[in-house]
């Protein structure tokens, strides 16, 4: 059910396999590609005939930088303490001067940048970094940077998140895998905003979906039903956030396609644009929600070509 993949963090050890995918033409999917940072230039040069253009099924999409860790691990930054440490709140990956230098890169290679940012505080350092750019008057909306991940983005964030044009790119099947945990890590109430996509339509952010495989597996219908049910493992209803269906699937799409500076040619079905979509044996606007997650792909087409059929 997915036509085009993202390689999250493309370090120059993995320069060598992509260089021979993209020779070889053995890509079947479209594939984007986001350079570690801290290796752009070494990366950028290897795979310049890819650079913001697809080769053969590849294309690099810009930069990643990590800015902390996870909440389930403890490690995200967060402005307020973990629930039961009170002098405990994560930590930082860069400093500030690092996450501003990465975003004045960006601009300088016109490249799009990523930066993984599970808490709120993470999310603060890469707003303000932008805040900086976009002061010194470089062009940084026109790369839409991404937020990804955004598990604890704070309510009173997202007018920020909207005036600089930053894509949160939440990964909300995380109230299902980690709900539980983060109950314990952070309280009920906060807990209950993780992902908070809700809060970001109200605000007319457009947003996304993704899994992180392979944390766990790359399942949109799985992480549709997330985001409009918002159950936990444990059976703890976490829906302040939840949204309908029908924007949880522009999401994955339209939204999606947005992301990558391809709404012109993909993320709807309609003339001019490519023939990527899905066939389910189910209208998931018509089943109950709590049945999404059951729905089967029947077939998955690419370029007007099958490339997934169930038997």
């Amino acid at each position: 059910g997915i036509t085009t993949l993202q390689e999250g963090m493309l370090p120059s050890q993995l320069v060598p396999l992509y260089r021979t995918l993209i020779d070889r033409n053995l890509l079947k999917l479209d594939v984007i590609g986001y350079a570690d940072a801290k290796e752009a230039d070494a990366i950028i040069n290897a795979l310049s005939d890819c650079r913001g253009v697809y080769h053969n099924r590849f294309k690099l999409g810009g930069m990643k930088i990590f800015l902390d860790g996870s909440p389930q691990g403890r490690t995200a930054w967060m402005r307020i303490p973990y629930a039961d440490s009170p002098d405990y709140r994560g930590y930082p990956a860069l400093t500030d001067e690092e996450a501003e230098r990465f975003l004045s890169l960006s601009v300088q290679k016109n490249l799009q940048l990523l930066a993984h940012c599970n808490g709120d505080a993470a999310a603060a350092q890469y707003l303000a970094a932008c805040r900086k750019t976009e002061e010194k008057g470089l062009p940084l909306r026109s790369l839409r940077p991404v937020l990804i991940h955004g598990q604890l983005l704070g309510k009173d964030q997202l007018p920020e998140v909207k005036r600089l044009g930053v894509i949160p790119s939440f990964f909300v099947a995380h109230v299902y895998y980690w709900g539980d945990i983060h109950v314990k890590n952070f309280g009920l109430r906060r807990a209950s905003r993780i992902s908070p996509a809700a809060s970001a339509l109200a605000e007319g952010i457009p947003f996304t979906f993704h899994q992180d495989a392979p944390v766990i597996q790359p399942d949109m219908l799985e992480t549709i039903w997330c985001s409009a049910v918002r159950l936990t493992k444990g059976g703890l209803r976490l829906d302040r956030e939840a949204i309908p269906v029908a924007e949880a699937l522009k999401a994955v799409t339209i939204h999606a396609a947005y992301q990558y500076f391809e709404e012109n040619e993909k993320g709807s079905i309609e003339p001019d644009k490519r023939a990527d979509f899905v066939i389910l044996d189910k209208n998931p606007l018509d089943v109950d929600p709590m049945e999404l997650k059951k729905i089967r792909i029947l077939e998955t087409i690419k370029d007007g070509g099958t490339v997934f059929e169930r038997g």
